[in-house]
């Protein structure tokens, strides 16, 4: 929309007599299958005919789109996607920007179906639709809101004298909406597949090859066919005859719209297979990283515990080996010896203990059978005799030696290596 609209047409020509326009431009607006493919203007600026399709069918969607914001009613939206068909007939896509010119069409159908909107909420609502992904557009309308309004104002003077002021539109609804009353034909669900088909045949080409009542009849032909519906018959009538159409213009209509709808099919199922298969994918690679956060869990756990476990041992060691301390029995184990029952008892951290791993003598190969109930006896004898000393030494009885020893064992120093007669002695 913010692109400037260009024309071959001359502002003088514009600003000319509607009759001197009208002797211009021709009122044939339905044109062959070969016509619309080949001859289209936009052809001559480099635009095939896919290109020129897939631009047909994003204007036709912003117009619905932008209908529905502004809650008018379907029939204004239909006379404005006309208007844009009719227009690109004339007009080719590189030198007119399909924004404004769509926006210019709701404008002008709205005032033909007696629907009107004010411009300023058009310009308001278009702006934003077009802009629906940038979070500041509503922002910006306010500081271009004027030039978008004169924008709007002379596309729609362009769309004028592109169309010869031609705006008397027939639709396929009323024709479709005659016959099923003169067939009596109240089956609601046949009556709104057969509505929808005429919907989707205005973001087609049709409505520029073939007149309204045969896209009725081709319309209505098709949903009798998915609803598995039979036709009646009035007064030996057959039913076609209730949309005045000759039987092979109308078979050729029905062949072009049978084409389109499995083309339309086949590609709702492959895109509905390559979502799915991407959502498969997805789902795997998702449960395959959870499985390898599984598996990997509970190795990193065992390696970490392990690494404490080893750092803490050789830390120990490495202690005791600086400074030169060892048991009676000369081994670098952290143990400390009970005076009175000389039993070694191993000290265990709190570090080490926290980890759910098994022990150091079972990670190097060893096994060690540990008698929880020998340590708690041996605990609990070291406690009487600690108790008898203190009772001791209140009295009197205890010798210095002794007394000096119990107090290093109590308080956690360890005898150095530098008072070897006190090592005596111990």
């Amino acid at each position: 929309m913010a692109v400037p609209m260009q024309c071959d047409i001359s502002q003088k020509e514009i600003a000319g007599d509607a009759a001197e326009a009208s002797q211009v431009l021709t009122h044939k607006w339905y044109f062959s299958r070969k016509e619309i493919e080949l001859q289209s203007p936009s052809r001559s600026d480099g635009i095939d005919y896919k290109k020129e399709e897939h631009l047909r069918k994003l204007y036709c969607a912003f117009l619905q789109e932008l209908g529905i914001e502004l809650k008018v009613p379907q029939v204004t939206i239909a006379t404005a996607v006309i208007f844009c068909h009719r227009f690109y007939t004339r007009q080719s896509h590189a030198k007119n920007d399909w924004q404004t010119i769509a926006t210019s069409c709701m404008f002008l159908a709205s005032k033909a179906e007696e629907t009107p909107r004010w411009l300023g909420e058009l310009v308001v609502v278009a702006y934003k639709l077009i802009y629906k992904w940038d979070p500041s557009a509503s922002r910006r309308i306010r500081e271009i809101y004027d030039k978008q309004k004169e924008l709007i104002l002379v596309g729609e003077r362009l769309l004028l004298h592109v169309l010869a002021f031609d705006l008397n539109i027939e639709h396929p609804y009323k024709s479709l909406v005659a016959a099923l009353k003169r067939m009596d034909i109240t089956h609601k669900d046949l009556v709104k597949v057969a509505w929808n088909f005429v919907n989707d045949w205005l973001r087609t080409s049709l409505c520029l090859q073939h007149k309204p009542h045969y896209i009725a009849a081709g319309s209505l032909f098709l949903a009798t066919k998915i609803m598995k519906v039979k036709l009646p018959t009035s007064k030996g009538k057959a039913w076609w005859m209730e949309f005045d159409v000759s039987p092979k213009q109308l078979e050729d209509v029905i062949q072009q719209m049978m084409s389109l709808w499995e083309h339309s099919q086949s590609q709702s199922r492959s895109q509905s297979q390559s979502q799915s298969q991407i959502q498969s994918q997805s789902q795997s690679q998702t449960l395959a990283l959870k499985d390898e956060k599984v598996t990997k869990s509970p190795i990193r756990t065992t390696s970490n515990c392990v690494k404490k476990e080893a750092f803490e041992k050789v830390h120990d060691t490495s202690r005791e080996t600086t400074n030169g301390q060892t048991s009676d029995t000369g081994s670098g184990v952290s143990v400390v010896e009970d005076g009175d029952i000389g039993e070694p008892v191993t000290v265990k951290s709190e570090l080490s203990s926290s980890c759910k791993i098994v022990s150091v003598g079972a990670i190097i190969g060893k096994s060690q059978v540990v008698d929880v109930n020998k340590i708690r006896e041996k605990l609990k004898n070291r406690n009487l005799i600690k108790t008898m000393k203190r009772k001791r030494v209140e009295e009197g009885m205890d010798d210095d030696g002794e007394d000096w020893i119990e107090r290093e064992l109590e308080n956690g120093i360890v005898l150095q290596s530098t008072h070897p007669e006190k090592q005596k002695k111990i």
